[in-house]
């Protein structure tokens, strides 16, 4: 059985299972996925728990989070992905409601 973090695999980066990934256009992981949800329970609450760094910036890089004066925050985009996963986690795993 091989590793599937072998040596072959560069230190600073991990593999992401299929489980752990969102199903969405970005494939994000799922502690990316909890910060992009930690976002927009901010605009709702305005309430923000702590976010990895990290997550936060791999959102922005794909355009799901911008920083501004209020500190981070979702784009457009970000939220138009939560709403899809929405959507998606309604119909169910075989894509019928």
């Amino acid at each position: 059985m091989s590793d599937p973090e072998s040596r072959s695999t560069p230190p600073d980066l991990r593999l992401v299972t299929k489980s752990d990934c969102d199903h969405g256009d970005h494939h994000l992981a799922v502690d990316v996925l909890r910060a992009l949800r930690q976002l927009e329970r901010r605009i709702r609450t305005g309430h923000l728990d702590p976010v990895n760094i990290r997550d936060v910036q791999q959102l922005a890089a794909l355009g799901l989070a911008q920083h501004g004066r209020g500190g981070w925050r979702p784009t457009a985009e970000g939220l138009a992905y939560l709403e899809r996963c929405r959507s998606d986690k309604a119909l169910g795993p075989e894509g019928f409601a």
